[in-house]
């Protein structure tokens, strides 16, 4: 047994419709998040292996040399973040918040639609099953009359004529009893498909009370009920976010005529093959590095000059990383003077796209004013229409037992009696679907007045 809740709630946990909106504000939140990232500095690590052979420059010494081969390694670290863009990334956090709350504001809004679709066909089901249990007892009804007119002609009271054309009129019911049970099951498939439920035979919807189909009139007048509703209106909500994200947009652009601002630093280290360290005991050699005179006799000068080591290794990597270790820190300005005019052209669109979005709000408000004035004259029209079909259906009612009564003591010949029933048959459904199109009108209404639907 489902309830209108339970089946609103169904529709909205399975509908694929809510749940490509959903993933849709998910990833405006995921925008929202990035944009708030970028005003962190960021930081980069890179390492490089390296292969040289050939002639080469010594990473170690800075001297080329020819038929090398070596291996390098370098390690760095990066960082940079910006002190000033023209405010643009600031605007731009501002402008994808607003996305954001108009993406949330959609979801709200898809979610509404399908409440009111769900209602509808709930309603549509409800209105098929009175109509199919008011077509099972006229059928009865039909039957048991065509029966006793039945024994009425075999004990000689009565002539068969009567008696067929209550056969006829029993098969005529009959068959729109028959219509009136393949409605409901049409009515019932709508339904389930809507909520994404696996058709069964044995669900079906809870019958509600009496006292919860009874309506009443609206004293509120159109345009009160659009100034509260347009307060909260989610459609309404999402298109001024969206105004707001455009001029957030148009900011944006016009950040891109001011200087930028960075702050940027930096870690590096390297390791080579080619670095060396002498090992034993160093090596050295007395050489003349030049000439004095005594009494004007020449006097060589002598020196002792290392002449390197007997072997040499490769310095250790923990050696050569902590000796090449070096760091700096800048700052970077930048200012745009021409770039092919693109900065002008994004200001130019992004005050386009201002002006296209207010029209768009305004376009938004202007159709919720038109859905509610629409909503307001079909709930007066529904009203209308019940109250003359609940007179209808009273007159025919009480001229059917007048009918009836009559033809059950022959006052009455049977074509006068068979267009009074079928008149009050008329009047029944005509009334069921009244009510039941009165319901919905109201739900609708209550929906835009921020009443709860169930």
């Amino acid at each position: 047994m489902w309830t209108l809740q339970e089946c609103i709630e169904q529709a909205l946990s399975k509908n694929i419709t809510v749940q490509q909106q959903s993933l849709t504000t998910q990833s405006a939140k995921a925008d929202y998040f990035q944009s708030k990232m970028v005003l962190l500095p960021n930081l980069n690590g890179n390492a490089n292996n390296n292969w040289q052979t050939g002639f080469a420059i010594n990473p170690a010494t800075n001297i080329a040399r020819e038929g090398v081969s070596f291996r390098t390694n370098s390690f760095g670290l990066s960082s940079s973040v910006p002190l000033f863009s023209g405010f643009q990334n600031i605007n731009n956090v501002r402008g994808q918040e607003e996305r954001l709350k108009a993406s949330e504001k959609d979801l709200d809004q898809t979610k509404n639609n399908i409440t009111l679709n769900v209602c509808n066909a709930y309603l549509r089901v409800l209105q098929s099953i009175e109509l199919y249990n008011s077509s099972v007892a006229r059928v009865d009804a039909t039957k048991a009359l065509a029966d006793r007119q039945k024994r009425m002609f075999e004990l000689g009271s009565s002539n068969k004529s009567r008696y067929l054309q209550l056969r006829a009129q029993l098969s005529n019911e009959e068959l729109l009893t028959v219509n009136a049970e393949n409605t409901v099951l049409q009515a019932y498939l709508d339904l389930w498909l809507l909520i994404e439920v696996k058709p069964e035979s044995g669900y079906s919807v809870a019958q509600p009370n009496s006292a919860s189909l009874e309506v009443q009139d609206e004293p509120k007048t159109i345009d009160a009920i659009f100034m509260d509703f347009s307060k909260n209106s989610p459609d309404v909500v999402a298109a001024e976010h969206r105004s707001r994200s455009s001029e957030l947009s148009y900011h944006v652009a016009k950040g891109g005529r001011s200087p930028r601002l960075s702050l940027s630093g930096n870690l590096s280290s390297f390791y080579s093959t080619q670095s060396v360290t002498g090992v034993g005991a160093l090596n050295f050699n007395i050489t003349q590095i030049g000439a004095g005179s005594y009494n004007g006799d020449p006097i060589p000068v002598y020196t002792t000059m290392p002449t390197g080591y007997g072997s040499y290794v490769t310095t250790p990597f923990s050696d050569q990383f902590n000796r090449n270790l070096g760091s700096n820190i800048g700052l970077n300005l930048s200012i745009p003077v021409f770039n092919g005019w693109s900065v002008n052209t994004n200001v130019q669109k992004s005050r386009i796209g201002v002006q296209s979005n207010k029209l768009n709000e305004k376009l938004t408000k202007n159709n919720l004013y038109r859905s509610i004035s629409q909503s307001y004259v079909d709930f007066k029209s529904a009203f209308k229409r019940y109250e003359a079909n609940q007179e209808n259906l009273a007159a025919n009612k009480e001229a059917f037992e007048v009918s009836e009564k009559q033809f059950e003591l022959g006052g009455m010949n049977m074509a006068d009696y068979l267009n009074s029933k079928n008149g009050y048959i008329r009047a029944q459904a005509d009334f069921t679907q009244a009510k039941y199109e009165l319901v919905f009108r109201r739900k609708v209404l209550d929906f835009y007045m921020g009443k709860p639907l169930y």
